[in-house]
């Protein structure tokens, strides 16, 4: 045996870390693996000269979740999604890209007409109360 076998063996707090590194010997393979492709990966963005914008964008999202996003933000954003999630349904999508597609002209009295529209008061609606949040969120803002 080698001299620095004999002197891990002999000690009795190197036998325990020892035994301890051979029990856990699936997982540090496991982690070496995935340490392993996480380093070609990276190799890819350096090849590609990327590597410093990833690290930027890293950053930039390690300070969005440290600096700005507390519970009570996760709370709102995700009430606002689910009051908004009637446009991700799929018809939804193909009407606003359909609408947006148009390149139909409004007249003064064309407007006036499209006003008695339920769909489009219910649109406005949404609008101008989206409008005031946003006017008071930044009013609140100067403070």
């Amino acid at each position: 045996m080698s001299k620095k076998l004999d002197e891990v063996l002999s000690d009795p707090q190197k036998v325990e870390k020892l035994e301890k590194l051979l029990e856990n010997a699936d997982k540090l393979e496991d982690f070496l693996g995935r340490m392993d492709k996480l380093l070609s990966k990276l190799e890819l963005f350096s090849e590609a000269g990327m590597l410093d914008d990833l690290y930027g964008v890293l950053f930039t999202l390690m300070a969005l979740q440290r600096g700005f996003v507390k519970e009570e933000t996760i709370r709102a954003v995700a009430e606002l999604m689910g009051s908004a999630s009637f446009l991700g349904a799929p018809d939804c999508l193909e009407k606003i890209a359909q609408a947006i597609e148009k390149e139909d002209r409004v007249t003064l009295t064309g407007m006036l007409g499209r006003l008695r529209d339920p769909d489009v008061q219910r649109g406005l609606a949404i609008v101008f109360n989206s409008l005031k949040a946003i006017g008071n969120c930044a009013e609140q803002c100067k403070d």
